[in-house]
């Protein structure tokens, strides 16, 4: 520390004093200097008030009668430009004082007539100087709110921890003043209840002389300050080290959690204000910290469930295949007949709707909808001629048959009432519950006209196709009767591109043809 030639440390405090009487000001400055005050001086007001105006100081001493303005004039035009600098007015006149208003509006601290002792004077600066220590306090604390009320915002936009740290960093050198500081996280001190096999054992960051790898830091620097940290992170608090001038900061979350600590070297030990400012950011700093491992561990894990979610889809998907293929097996007439109903009612069911799990059960239902056939006769599948009556109720029992298949397995259970209805007709004379109109899952009447219209477009045993025009006039014909009435116009749309419709579906009538709709999993569907 500096000292005057008395031998008195500085204080810290700045004092101006103007008098136009040189005397007055030599005697006064002298006197305050011994008192470890930095003391500018001024005979004229006017120059007084442009080096006020150009630097703060936290005292001033001025007479009231001067030239060419008065000491009232002065401090008017200061209040101007400074608000908090402390004024004590000096009068040689009694009879001269300045009026109370005047003191009360202008903020004048203090007001003393002059004397050779300097006692009232001295007291009036040393009240002064203890409401200047409580407003510095305030406005300290105020400005570390203000700046940790800044950071507060960018701490918490989920940054990754790197970065993260980089900002802490920058934040927390503001708040020491320091340029030696460090961010240490040790991740598995908080996460201990979950798998942290993602996240680094130590994450690090310095600043300074800290500036460097973690290894670096536990090489050289971990062992001087372990104890204070171990101390810190025991005790909960913050701690200064005198020997080595290092603060650290715990940060200390809920539950009794700590997950690591603040560093920074600082020449002497912080005050009240500063150790509270820094409890309040690293409460900050630890909520943020927490998040930002907690969302590497959730991406990780969601990386996790999407390799099983493919794994399930697929899994899905190839026991759709096999049910398929199964009655494709049965059945070689109707080979890629499933793949263009469920291709029809999904171009039907987009029509009508863009709910993609709706659209989604079609699809699969589309596929497994003739999945009953697997439970009916080879020889009454495979017969060339028209079936008798007792033969097509056997044939009727498939969607029934379908349903009990489906409902053996979780992951078809909104399937199954869909295939078992889609022989149901919208008048209720269809099989196997006469159900009619609404009461028909919207899923079945899809099917239903998706199935018909393939159907009369296909070769079968019996019969020869329909032509295109001749299978329209089909759907129109059964309309309020087999058919939902709406739907078949919305597919009547849907077949004006017919052309097109063709191309893409070539490959269901290529031999071994294998299903094209395998991306789609069960949360599609239920």
């Amino acid at each position: 520390m500096r000292k005057n030639r008395a031998g008195k440390e500085k204080n810290g405090f700045k004092m101006f004093i103007l008098d136009d009487d040189r005397n007055i000001l030599e005697a006064l400055g002298a006197n305050f200097r011994t008192k470890g005050y930095e003391v500018v001086t001024q005979e004229n007001p006017l120059e007084a008030l442009r080096q006020m105006e150009e630097e703060h100081y936290d005292i001033l001493i001025l007479d009231f009668i001067m030239t060419p303005v008065c000491g009232d004039e002065v401090v008017a035009r200061l209040r101007k430009f400074d608000q908090r600098i402390y004024v004590i007015m000096l009068t040689g006149h009694k009879e001269l004082a300045p009026p109370l208003n005047t003191i009360r509006e202008l903020e004048i601290q203090g007001y003393c007539e002059k004397s050779s002792r300097y006692d009232q004077l001295e007291l009036l600066v040393e009240s002064c100087v203890k409401c200047i220590r409580h407003i510095n306090t305030i406005y300290r604390y105020q400005d570390g709110l203000s700046s940790i009320l800044t950071a507060i915002p960018h701490l918490h936009q989920m940054l990754p921890v790197d970065e993260l740290c980089r900002q802490v960093l920058t934040e927390l050198k503001e708040l020491t003043r320091s340029q030696d500081c460090f961010v240490w996280v040790k991740p598995d001190s908080i996460l201990t209840d979950i798998d942290t096999a993602e996240l680094p054992a130590d994450i690090y960051r310095g600043a300074g002389k800290y500036e460097m790898s973690f290894f670096e830091f536990e090489r050289e620097n971990y062992p001087e300050v372990v104890g204070v940290i171990r101390q810190s992170l025991n005790e909960r608090r913050i701690i200064f080290q005198d020997e080595k001038h290092v603060l650290l900061v715990p940060l200390l979350g809920k539950n009794e959690m700590i997950l690591g600590v603040l560093g920074a070297e600082m020449e002497e030990r912080p005050d009240i204000t500063m150790e509270a400012l820094l409890s309040v950011y690293a409460e900050q700093v630890t909520t943020a910290l927490h998040n930002a491992l907690l969302k590497i561990l959730l991406n990780a894990n969601n990386v996790r469930l999407s390799s099983m979610n493919k794994r399930l889809r697929d899994s899905f998907m190839q026991t759709v295949e096999a049910l398929r293929l199964l009655v494709d097996a049965k059945d070689l007439y109707t080979r890629g007949h499933s793949d263009r109903v469920s291709f029809y009612g999904v171009e039907l069911a987009k029509k009508v709707s863009d709910d993609k799990v709706f659209i989604n059960r079609v699809r699969i239902a589309g596929l497994l909808h003739d999945v009953g056939k697997i439970g009916v006769s080879d020889a009454i599948l495979s017969k060339p001629d028209r079936l008798t009556e007792n033969e097509f109720a056997e044939i009727k029992k498939h969607p029934g048959i379908g349903a009990n298949i489906l409902a053996c397995m979780d992951m078809f259970n909104a399937i199954g009432d869909i295939v078992c209805a889609h022989h149901e007709r919208f008048d209720g004379t269809g099989y196997p519950k006469k159900r009619m109109g609404e009461g028909i899952p919207k899923e079945a009447r899809i099917i239903s006209i998706a199935d018909a219209f393939d159907a009369m477009m296909s070769d079968r045993h019996y019969r020869k196709r329909l032509s295109f025009d001749q299978a329209v006039v089909q759907l129109r014909t059964g309309k309020g009767s087999q058919f939902d009435p709406c739907l078949v116009d919305a597919f009547l749309e849907v077949l004006e591109d017919y052309d097109t419709i063709c191309g893409e579906l070539q490959w269901t009538y290529e031999e071994n043809n294998k299903g094209r709709y395998a991306d789609y999993g069960t949360e599609d569907i239920i």
